[in-house]
């Protein structure tokens, strides 16, 4: 069997040459694939259902919380599916016929090209009979939706999860491997249409550059006024920076950001909203983060003055509008008028090194590297890098080899570090925002972090941090944090609970580091 090549989400596409079919009145690429948006009435359907895939290893799971799109053509006769299938996020459509309340789809359909292994993906119907080993699939003929109001029925399929026994429309290869499957299938799905609305901003909007800053980190934004509300454009960091969300200054001076539909992203109806958060004392002496679910709006107090403005809640970029899904997450932040000044950076500081060298060749740096100035000002976080040293008062230097995403030897980090990451999390792997990197020397007395940044035409330096080595595998923390809390931190440097899974690096409240597996 082939090796199985799985799509994430972070899927990309392979550019193709195009061709136009007349008969569908779509444009299709040299593989018959759809990737542009055919015309028509565009609508937003919610999954329910069951659905197998494979990442590390066979799954199955529900379709619930996943979206897809429909384009029905003007005159009734066609609809277009964008990611069809869905744990398969391969950003192109598939093409049905209307008739009798009924769209038929048919089988056989490319969705996905590899360029690298010149075969591709296609809709087909699985039968898996008892193990996943064990399955026919067939690429022609059709698959039915049945529609009833506003809901779409998958016709024709079943499963039994706990016999391995499956009936479903789902992906096999092409080419060389034809009819090999996939390991992806839904089964018993119904789409429900969801009525929602993108903002529309108005003509006359001005908009200037805001920081949002949040937990030592933050990011720039398009902030505009107009009457009593406000926009905001960029609140979501990685998925969808292009995304608004409007607030409205209520006669109580409070800036309040309802509950807002930003956008699809891949098979997702991602919206803004707030929630309250408090920290909770575990049985472990750990902190676990709760949010508080009301109706989804975020308040801002407000400055009319200056024109800032700040929560105590938490923002989400989230994958539902009824309740918390975990998202994008920026606890209490605030905004405030950029203008980017010249400033020495303030002191990083160094969360944790932890000594993995005799275990593994390699040991993790994780320092903190602020956003602000001395004299608390926003930093552009693209102008900010890092630099390590160890023992001596010459940069630390980073080679391709031991770094393999690097084209050349470096001496200076970025802290957004944008170099293409095929396999995110492996030993190689520099954290962009300064979470962390992988030391692959050992024997040294001290280790140390200093902060760069070039703004306003000019180049600054923070002093030079230093953790001294005691001997001790597991070295203590010299970053400050609030008294009496125990912080989790994973392997990547994420903010996890005390519940994770895997090994977790905690930090106590009298300044240690110990390490856990669960």
């Amino acid at each position: 069997m082939k090796k199985i090549k799985i799509l994430g989400a972070a899927l990309m596409m392979m550019a193709a040459t195009t061709t136009t079919t007349n008969a569908a009145d779509v444009t299709r690429d040299a593989h018959g694939i759809i990737r542009e948006q055919p015309a028509g009435i565009h609508r937003l359907y919610m999954r329910s259902g069951g659905a197998t895939y494979a990442s590390v290893y066979f799954q199955s799971v529900t379709q619930d919380g996943i979206a897809t799109e429909i384009v029905f053509s003007e005159d009734g006769t066609k609809a277009y599916f964008k990611n069809i299938i869905s744990h398969a996020a391969t950003d192109t459509w598939v093409e049905g016929n209307i008739a009798d309340g009924k769209i038929t789809v048919p089988l056989g359909q490319m969705v996905y090209w590899f360029d690298d292994g010149n075969y591709g993906l296609q809709l087909a119907m699985v039968e898996v009979k008892g193990n996943i080993s064990t399955y026919t699939s067939k690429n022609k003929g059709n698959v039915t939706f049945t529609m009833q109001g506003n809901d779409l029925y998958l016709e024709g399929t079943s499963a039994t999860p706990d016999e391995t026994i499956y009936k479903g429309l789902g992906l096999t290869y092409t080419d060389q491997y034809n009819g090999e499957w996939s390991y992806y299938i839904d089964y018993e799905t119904v789409l429900t249409y969801k009525d929602v609305t993108i903002l529309t901003l108005p003509d006359d909007l001005e908009t200037s550059v805001y920081s949002m800053e949040y937990e030592q980190s933050g990011h720039l934004v398009n902030v505009g006024f107009k009457d009593n509300n406000v926009y905001v454009q960029g609140v979501s960091e990685n998925n969808i920076p292009q995304a608004w969300w409007k607030g409205t200054i209520g006669d109580d001076g409070k800036l309040v950001f309802p509950l807002q539909f930003a956008q699809v992203y891949l098979t997702y109806l991602l919206y803004f909203c707030g929630a309250d958060f408090e920290g909770e004392t575990t049985d472990a002496g750990g902190t676990t983060w709760n949010y508080l679910w009301t109706d989804g709006s975020a308040t801002f107090d407000f400055n009319r003055e200056a024109r800032t403005f700040s929560s105590e809640q938490a923002v989400f970029i989230n994958n539902a509008d009824d309740h918390i899904e975990r998202g994008e997450i920026f606890r209490a932040p605030r905004f405030r008028p950029y203008t980017e000044k010249a400033g020495t950076p303030a002191d990083p500081s160094i969360y944790a090194y932890i000594d993995f060298f005799d275990l593994a060749g390699f040991s993790i740096f994780m320092p903190i590297v602020p956003l602000l100035d001395t004299e608390g000002n926003f930093m552009d976080p693209s102008k900010v890098s890092w630099q390590i040293y160890i023992d001596d008062d010459e940069p630390f230097t980073l080679y391709p080899d031991e770094y393999r995403y690097l084209t050349e030897e470096i001496d200076e980090i970025p802290y957004l570090f944008t170099p293409e990451q095929e396999v995110p999390y492996s030993r190689s792997y520099i954290y962009e925002k300064a979470y962390g990197i992988y030391v692959f020397q050992t024997g040294f007395n001290r280790i140390g972090v200093q902060s760069i940044y070039r703004g306003g035409g000019e180049e600054h330096r923070s002093n030079i941090v230093y953790h001294y080595f005691d001997g001790d595998a597991v070295n203590n923390i010299v970053a400050d944090k609030p008294a009496g809390t125990v912080q989790h931190f994973d392997l990547s440097g994420r903010r996890v609970t005390d519940s994770h899974r895997g090994l977790t690096i905690s930090r106590l409240p009298d300044g240690r580091v110990v390490k856990r597996l669960r």
